[in-house]
């Protein structure tokens, strides 16, 4: 890793620390105080216990030939090791299976939900980005636990060097520079594991486009409705080469740095290992001339031990959390994201919720680094029109939509409702004006009633609920249903059933006519649904927006010939625009598209 990115990889790791301690300060304060108390205290232990030991050592060596003395004194050292032994079974209890489980559980919570509501917030424009799309991949894959492994690693770290200054204060009476070296002869390892944590975290982004495939791959040969498509081309094969080339690539990815890693690893050991022994045999003289007693002796060498455990596990811990650091950061990444559309303050709200006057004036639009994908778009919709938008692919059509949305905002011109810049009108109360039913809709693996009354979950209307399945054509199979409104859905869960293609937009219609708002915009209604059906659920769609606006992307022009007026999209403009009847006298492009379709449902 490059000097300067190394700097502000530290850098971030000290950035970090404060942010994921109050993340698990605002989880459980309580357990996190536990959790290091209780790791210092123990780490502190060792030398009190050693120091003990050596009281006693010196009392039997010193008593010599009184026996009862020696043995008042062995019981006590017994006795107080079987004690601390009890001690460290209760802590381990108390701290590992209790305080830091519950703590684990909590905290997981607290991130699911913080990461999900983080997500629920960002604008399309995150989604629809490849670079925020790998940091969402990098952050969903890692911090679950690699934020409650930061904080528990952190505590060890704060524990080890807690052991670490006790064991360097009592050894300096023996030589200031004993500890010194001793220190000094870890080092190696320390800078050794943090390289390979280093190189391991650079082979996870390099491979991080890797496992989103490998991940897609999975999902492809999980999923029912694909594997019906593959077993027909008999795609199998082919898609598990892939899949099996993708995991060899990440396996030898990984396999090369820690093979590297092993290999290093001999020398610092050799340096620490002949450190070690080297400073335990310089006070062997002392110790045998009698100036060091073997009580002193025994302590001394035991600290020269635990001061190199507990720089070792400084070291091995201070990786790890190094280590965890350097992904902890996408999961504050994602939580810093910023907004793509601004916010007005205090943003501007309509006395009603009824339907409005929209004008496009001018709109021009572009994505990021993409030639423009809307020109000179300009029309007026008077409250309670209908519209519908027709073109081929690729025309602009589902984009105009995202920006009447305000999941973008254009590149060129404005949007006014009601004569007010939709830039100004506040987004929550903007949403209150809207129905959506995307050609991509969601499918809730939840109940009937939960997938319907989502279009409005601050209304619980049983009645209200029916009558929308009623108008959607989703009654029907909904009767049938072993429960009934009460049928949880998708093959996921035990007791559910998989709907069709078909039962599943009924169903998806349902949620748009429960909520009712006064602007319904509908994208491919009806793509999966029979001709009869469709024709009942547009009878009951124009009698409940008689009155209400209606904006209707379709490519059956049975399905938009009603509206009141009909825009043409054709490369990002508006090509033709009028009434189905004033269109068809054109003999434009509008006429020669239904004349084509007509025909095919003729033949």
């Amino acid at each position: 890793m490059p000097p300067k990115k190394k700097e502000k990889v530290l850098k971030t790791l000290w950035i970090n620390i404060p942010k994921v301690l109050k993340l698990g300060w605002e989880t459980d304060n309580k357990a996190l105080v536990w959790i290091f108390f209780l790791t210092l205290v123990w780490a502190i232990f060792p030398v009190i216990f050693s120091y003990y030991y050596k009281l006693i050592l010196d009392e039997i060596i010193t008593a010599q030939n009184t026996v009862g003395v020696v043995t008042i004194t062995l019981i006590s050292l017994f006795a107080f090791r079987y004690f601390l032994d009890l001690f460290d079974h209760l802590r381990n209890a108390f701290h590992y299976e209790y305080i830091e489980r519950i703590y684990w559980y909590k905290l997981t919570n607290t991130l699911s939900y913080r990461f999900s509501k983080k997500l629920s917030e960002l604008d399309l424009g995150h989604f629809e980005n490849s670079e925020t799309q790998n940091l969402i991949e990098k952050a969903r894959k890692a911090y679950n636990f690699r934020v409650s492994n930061f904080i528990f690693f952190f505590s060890y770290v704060v524990g080890a060097a807690g052991g670490f200054i006790a064991s360097f204060i009592v050894l300096l009476p023996f030589g200031w520079w004993i500890p010194v070296l001793m220190t000094i002869s870890v080092a190696p390892r320390f800078f050794l594991k943090n390289k390979y944590t280093e190189v391991e975290w650079n082979v996870f982004n390099l491979k991080t486009p890797e496992s989103k495939e490998l991940s897609y791959l999975i999902d492809v040969l999980d999923d029912p409705n694909s594997v019906k498509e593959i077993k027909i081309f008999q795609a199998g094969p082919a898609l598990l080469k892939r899949l099996l080339k993708i995991q060899n690539s990440i396996f030898e990815s990984q396999r090369v740095p820690l093979k590297n890693y092993m290999t290093s690893l001999y020398i610092p050991l050799v340096i620490e290992l002949s450190v070690l022994f080297g400073l335990a045999y310089i006070k062997l003289g002392p110790t045998v001339a009698g100036i060091l007693t073997i009580g002193s002796y025994t302590f001394y060498a035991q600290m020269l031990d635990r001061l190199s455990q507990v720089s070792q596990q400084i070291g091995n811990q201070f990786s790890r959390l190094y280590e965890n650091s350097l992904y902890v950061g996408y999961f504050f990444d994602i939580q810093e994201l910023p907004k793509l559309i601004k916010e007005p303050e205090p943003g501007y709200e309509f006395e009603e919720i009824r339907p409005p006057k929209i004008d496009f004036n001018n709109v021009g639009f572009a994505y990021q680094d993409g030639p423009a994908v809307l020109k000179n778009i300009s029309f007026s919709l008077k409250p309670g029109e209908h519209l519908a938008i027709v073109g081929p692919n690729g025309a602009g059509k589902t984009t105009l939509i995202k920006l009447l949305l305000r999941f973008y905002d254009p590149t060129k011109g404005d949007i006014l409702i009601n004569d007010v810049n939709l830039k100004e009108i506040r987004s929550d109360h903007w949403y209150k004006f809207l129905g959506i039913l995307f050609q991509d809709f969601v499918k809730f693996f939840l109940t009937i009633k939960d997938n319907i009354m989502l279009g409005d979950p601050k209304k619980d209307d049983e009645s209200r609920m029916r009558d929308a399945a009623r108008k959607s054509g989703s009654e029907e199979f909904i009767e049938k249903l072993p429960k009934k409104y009460n049928q949880k859905l998708g093959k996921k869960f035990e007791d559910a059933v998989e709907l069709s293609q078909g039962q599943w937009q009924k169903l998806a219609l349902a949620r748009v006519f429960y909520e009712e708002a006064p602007i319904l915009i509908l994208d491919e209604p009806t793509s999966a649904i029979d001709a009869e059906a469709e024709a009942q659920i547009f009878d009951n769609l124009y009698k409940i927006y008689e009155n209400k606006t209606l904006i209707l992307i379709s490519h059956r022009f049975s399905t938009v010939r009603n509206a009141d007026k009909i825009i043409v999209l054709k490369n990002g403009k508006i090509a033709e625009e009028g009434n189905h009847e004033s269109l068809m006298k054109k003999d434009g492009m509008y006429a020669t598209m239904f004349r084509k379709q007509a025909k095919g449902y003729i033949e």
